[in-house]
């Protein structure tokens, strides 16, 4: 089904792509769907206890989109009913992260689980690592942004700042952050950007001129 406006952002950790996606969101009234917070609740439910990939898990599992119209801006991430929200940065969560993010079976079903949510919504931005080729592959405008490494890196000490409980490391861009940059170079509708001298409202600015010449 097509989707009244949908569009995803890809790039490697700390190009800035979450605080394009509140902003893009907050400036076209759209809801945003972090596909990494996902990987993290399963990450986290892997901490807690044996998990397998599979449906049962998504049915006491929750992730709803963040609508930055509402305050305060967050998403919703529930495991048994409970908020974890503020538990997906912990180290227990980063020792399982790696392979959760690795297991080709849960990265379908997290995929499908991104699908449906999706499907859900009219006007839905999905950030992430690899939303161009899986769960917006027809989205109306696709985004990858990049930036230098010792940016990047600064970037993620700033985060760690701010919230002590994320991880520091920042590892170069991976294979497929090379595979999605060109998928997206070669859309009609998409935009490659390099972030590493532009301020975050200097992005916003540049992504909503290139929208409103697709639109």
């Amino acid at each position: 089904m097509r989707k009244q406006l949908a569009i995803s952002i890809d790039g490697p950790t700390a190009s800035g792509k979450t605080s394009l996606a509140y902003a893009l969101a907050a400036r076209l009234d759209m809801r945003v769907l972090d596909t990494g917070l996902t990987y993290r609740a399963v990450a986290y439910a892997a901490s807690r206890g044996p998990v397998s990939p599979g449906r049962q898990l998504f049915e006491v599992l929750r992730h709803e989109p963040a609508t930055p119209g509402t305050r305060p801006v967050s998403p919703t991430v529930v495991y048994h009913r409970e908020s974890i929200i503020d538990d997906l940065w912990s180290s227990e969560v980063e020792q399982h992260l790696r392979a959760v993010s690795a297991d080709p079976a849960w990265r379908h079903d997290i995929t499908e689980y991104h699908r449906t949510i999706v499907e859900g919504h009219e006007r839905m931005i999905a950030v992430g690592r690899d939303c161009a080729t899986t769960i917006m592959t027809d989205a109306d405008c696709h985004i990858f942004l990049t930036a230098a490494d010792a940016i990047r890196r600064e970037r993620r000490r700033a985060q760690h700042r701010a919230q002590p409980g994320r991880a520091v490391h920042v590892g170069p861009p991976t294979r497929l952050d090379d595979t999605i940059r060109e998928h997206v170079a070669r859309q009609p509708h998409g935009l490659v950007l390099d972030t590493t001298f532009l301020p975050a409202v200097a992005v916003l600015r540049a992504v909503v001129h290139h929208l409103g010449a697709r639109r």
